[in-house]
């Protein structure tokens, strides 16, 4: 095979190579192994005998193995079958397991909810020492405000019923203790509200505030702070009218007595005052909320009870006292005026609002009165049996009195504020008017002592009166009447001036010589026919110069009727003046 094998190729090399490295020419076994193929021989049989020698034990070793195996697989076999019979001994059992492990996990989830909703919906033993120690301080206004919050959030809860029922009985009954507490805290210090200046304190209105989410404590501490300052107020009220301010100053209200109009106007301003004061109190006490309820203002008008009394009786005392219907009105406009302002604040229905209006009422209906009496005085003037009309026709001095009485009044009310009630006053006015307008023409009727036309002059004259005053201050529409006395007044001087010309004006009574005579004497007298003579006693010159005018005009237009036939009839044109001569004279 070496000869055989190429020289030159790798593989022959490295074998030569090898073999060169094995059997070195210097050791000194080299003649034995000069013999490589022998040499080579015994060697692999070296190895082989090796090999089968460690073959040999393997085997033992894998022998021994083979036999423990067959024994572990006889025990295994063994356990085996004592394992599946214990198996199926056990399977009731570990079915049972399986579900109890189930149960468990699910009741520990369960627990583990159970807590959290307790530890949420529940005040922990930190809050419920707070609510017990009933110290009001900011910790106690949080665990409120905790409890609070908590029911809201354990109200919307989509748990079963039973829990939810538990949970808010617990924080129900620490919400009323808790409340309750709070109430009788707030109630306590109320009493410093009693004072004429009442400090109070930040606890105080956050107490408030957390009461209006339960409307009946609410109720009950604002009737509770309305009575301490119903209180205040009468004592301030009290001490304003007789003592006046601190040192003397201002003056005491009640010093001004003597003077209706300050009088009143003090005290109502005092009243005024008084309010604002009030309602800044309660806008510092209590929150925005509070402030835009019915609460606050049935709570001012509450306090301000306590000055009602006191004022109605003075009140009604200098009202009494009060004659001019001038100053009667002064204090009507001066209640009206506070009477706005006070229901503006304060409810309506509240007994202060009900007292001020019920004084107003008193005033107008004084005034009324007041107004009614001037007329009655009127009214008894012109009467048949008072004698009082003069010849001179002048009006009345119980007229010029009420007319003076009633300008007054419709000057002031020009000046004041209170243009809301020009027409009640106005309707006054014309009622008291109108009833003497209304009797003026039968009353005069029956004064026998004065002729017909003197009967429409004084009438006109009481109407010019009327009119005169009343114009300055309203619209006089109403003129019919007046226009009716002028007709009157004009046919009956007209009346009177053809009765004195002793002509026969009304008759187809051919004119004689003597009346022609006696019209010519009655002119050159100028005296019975002097028209101007008897209007003279109109007041108003107007009127009585149109008066003039037209029956004069009317006069000259009927005696040129009766001229006319004069001289239609042939007679003596000389001795009966012409028209235009007679309207000249006249």
């Amino acid at each position: 095979q070496i000869v055989q094998q190429p020289l030159d190729g790798t593989e022959m090399r490295q074998a030569l190579e090898t073999l060169a490295a094995t059997y070195s020419t210097q050791t000194v076994d080299s003649r034995r192994h000069r013999d490589v193929r022998s040499e080579m021989q015994e060697h692999t049989q070296r190895l082989d005998a090796d090999f089968v020698r460690a073959l040999g034990e393997v085997n033992a070793v894998f022998t021994d193995l083979e036999a423990s195996v067959q024994h572990l697989d006889a025990q295994c076999s063994g356990l085996r079958v004592q394992v599946n019979s214990a198996l199926r001994a056990t399977e009731s059992v570990s079915a049972q397991a399986s579900l109890l492990v189930d149960e468990q996990r699910e009741l520990a989830m369960r627990s583990t909810v159970a807590r959290g909703v307790l530890e949420a919906f529940t005040l922990t033993d930190a809050d419920t020492k707070v609510l017990d120690a009933g110290v009001i301080d900011d910790a106690y206004f949080d665990v409120l405000d905790r409890v609070d919050r908590t029911r809201r959030e354990c109200q919307r809860l989509n748990i079963e019923q039973t829990a939810v029922s538990d949970l808010l009985a617990q924080l129900a009954q620490h919400e009323e203790s808790a409340y309750a507490a709070l109430l009788r805290w707030v109630l306590a210090e109320i009493r410093v509200l009693s004072r004429d200046a009442p400090e109070f304190s930040t606890r105080l209105k956050q107490a408030l505030a957390r009461l209006e989410s339960h409307p009946v404590l609410f109720a009950t501490a604002t009737a509770e702070i309305a009575s301490a300052r119903c209180d205040a107020l009468h004592r301030a009220f009290l001490a304003a009218l007789v003592r006046g301010g601190p040192n003397g100053t201002p003056r005491p209200i009640e010093a001004h007595a003597g003077d209706p109009q300050r009088f009143v106007g003090d005290m109502l301003a005092w009243v005024h005052q008084a309010c604002a004061s009030e309602r800044e109190l309660l806008d510092t006490m209590f929150s925005r909320s509070a402030m835009q309820s019915a609460h606050v203002p049935h709570m001012l008008a509450a306090a301000l009870a306590g000055v009602a009394r006191p004022l109605e009786i003075r009140m009604q005392q200098t009202v009494a006292e009060l004659a001019a219907p001038a100053a009667v009105y002064r204090i009507d406009s001066l209640l009206g005026f506070y009477k706005t302002l006070f229901a503006r604040v304060c409810s309506a229905d509240s007994s202060f609002v009900q007292t001020v209006d019920s004084l107003a009422a008193q005033a107008r209906d004084k005034l009324a009165a007041s107004l009614d009496a001037l007329a009655d005085a009127v009214i008894s003037d012109l009467d048949v049996q008072s004698g009082v009309v003069s010849p001179a026709l002048d009006v009345p001095a119980s007229l010029h009195a009420l007319l003076a009485a009633v300008a007054d009044i419709l000057r002031l009310h020009e000046d004041s504020v209170q243009s809301h009630e020009a027409s009640s006053v106005a309707a006054l006015v014309t009622s008291v008017i109108g009833r003497v307008q209304s009797q003026v023409h039968e009353l005069v009727q029956q004064l026998g002592h004065l002729r017909p036309y003197e009967q429409s002059m004084l009438e006109l004259n009481i109407w010019s009166s009327i009119h005169d005053t009343l114009s300055a201050f309203m619209s006089m529409q109403d003129t019919t009447s007046a226009d009716a006395l002028i007709d009157t007044l004009q046919e009956q001087l007209l009346g009177v001036l053809k009765q004195k010309s002793h002509l026969p004006f009304d008759s187809d009574t051919k004119v004689s010589e003597e009346s022609i005579e006696l019209f010519n004497h009655t002119l050159k007298a100028a005296m019975d026919l002097d028209v101007s003579r008897l209007t003279s006693r109109l007041n108003n010159h107007a009127v009585a110069r149109q008066v003039s005018e037209h029956v004069i005009q009317k006069f000259v237009q009927d005696y040129a009727r009766v001229y006319q036939q004069y001289i239609d009839s042939g007679s003596d044109a000389s001795t009966l003046l012409s028209p235009d001569s007679v309207s000249t004279l006249l």
